[in-house]
């Protein structure tokens, strides 16, 4: 007496869900997001918002500072970052071009 065993089905793999590399430039326009969201933001609420290491974000928002899209302040003894007129206009090219290629604009993690 033969036995058939039933054709098992193909197993699934459990695939990670892929997560596509930011570019500097969606970095930077979270970034002048987050900011913008806080008015006046210290660097380590904009490196949490932004799900990034301090160090990194540090090295992004001088970046920012030195293009003329941010601009430093003090407030109280703490150096906190402000989004000039330019860090606007490069947001709102940034909403534009994602609009048109499709790329998801993620929200910012607010309230850490």
């Amino acid at each position: 007496m033969s036995e058939e065993k039933a054709p098992e089905a193909p197993k699934k793999k459990k695939r990670k869900r892929e997560l596509q590399k930011r570019t500097r430039y969606d970095i930077y326009a979270e970034l002048l997001r987050v900011i913008y969201i806080w008015g006046f933001c210290p660097l380590t609420r904009a490196a949490r918002s932004t799900n990034m290491p301090v160090d990194r974000a540090k090295e992004s928002i001088g970046e920012l500072c030195k293009r003329g899209l941010l601009e430093e302040d003090d407030d109280e003894g703490m150096r906190v970052y402000k989004v000039t007129t330019r860090g606007h206009q490069y947001l709102e090219l940034y909403k534009r071009m994602a609009g048109l290629v499709g790329i998801p604009i993620p929200e910012p993690i607010i309230g850490m």
